[in-house]
């Protein structure tokens, strides 16, 4: 099953826990803007990226002019591997777009790297368990996610989130999206 959600509904999905810390402010708390969630994550090729909260979705400040494909997996899951392969196969018709890829069914970096050449994958930024799982637990607060995975979370260069979905993509369909953003 292919779960699609767009525009306002992924806004207020996605971003409604920013209100959430004004709502929940005791009046006589002065109003302060409250503090962006960050994370810092190093892929399986000891690159550093960070993600940051922005008031229209995740910012990617180190893929300065890219979008980027974000995606929850198992490793273990037939649909997240063809999901990993398809992206790794059509990099290169996508410069300017990051595909990063968060594990969370138990994988160290090691195996994780093990995993990556298993499957023969490039160009993509593997995140292992550890490091995954506070991001995926605030993708879940913010999105109400129940953790069924593939996840995929689409944002344009601007870091505003333009796609959330819940199962994977076909080709036709990521190039519908790409063209889209």
């Amino acid at each position: 099953m292919i779960k699609q959600i767009h525009g306002a509904l992924l806004a207020a999905m996605l971003l409604g826990a920013g209100t959430w810390a004004a709502e929940s402010a005791p009046a006589s708390t002065a109003q302060e803007a409250p503090k962006a969630a960050s994370f810092q994550f190093t892929d399986t090729h000891g690159q550093r990226f960070r993600i940051v909260e922005n008031p229209k979705g995740l910012a990617y400040p180190d893929f300065k002019g890219k979008k980027v494909l974000a995606m929850f997996f198992i490793y273990s899951g037939t649909p997240c591997r063809n999901e990993l392969q398809l992206f790794s196969r059509l990099r290169s018709k996508f410069p300017d777009l990051e595909f990063v890829a968060f594990e969370l069914k138990g994988l160290k970096p090691d195996q994780l790297a093990a995993f990556e050449k298993e499957l023969k994958l490039q160009g993509i930024h593997l995140v292992d368990t550890a490091q995954a799982m506070p991001f995926a637990q605030y993708i879940a607060q913010r999105a109400r996610w129940q953790g069924s995975v593939p996840l995929i979370i689409v944002s344009d260069a601007k870091g505003e989130v333009k796609h959330m979905q819940l199962g994977a993509m076909n080709e036709e369909e990521l190039q519908k999206l790409y063209s889209s953003l």
